[in-house]
């Protein structure tokens, strides 16, 4: 009972369903007229807390793993003076080398991306 309570009022708090429908959802899933009443009436004068929370914990990843290690070579005995670092980059287990061109370009999608997503009201 406990679940399908938890359940039925997350996803009426995320659909923004009226105080009405809960009621009667409620009651069809057994619950006495005087309960569903009552969980109602709390859904009301906390709803817009309840999506608030709901809101942020929705927008939460786990932190991606990261490893990285930058080589630079200095020369190479079969093309000369080489010079360029590179980055070796594994991220969630998927590897990848960038050049400093290549990073560039990323830190500025990264930092493109990130000013977007300021901007997105939730």
């Amino acid at each position: 009972a406990v679940v399908s309570t938890q359940s039925t009022g997350e996803s009426s708090l995320r659909h923004a369903v009226d105080a009405p429908s809960l009621d009667s959802e409620l009651q069809q899933l057994g619950f006495p007229k005087e309960h569903a009443t009552a969980l109602t009436k709390a859904y009301t004068d906390h709803s817009s807390e309840g999506s608030e929370a709901l809101r942020r914990l929705s927008l939460r990843l786990p932190p991606p793993n990261i490893e990285w290690t930058v080589d630079y070579i200095v020369s190479d005995s079969k093309v000369g003076e080489i010079g360029e670092p590179l980055l070796n980059l594994t991220v969630n287990g998927t590897p990848c080398t960038l050049s400093s061109t290549k990073l560039d370009c990323l830190i500025h999608e990264l930092k493109t991306a990130a000013e977007c997503l300021k901007n997105v009201k939730l």
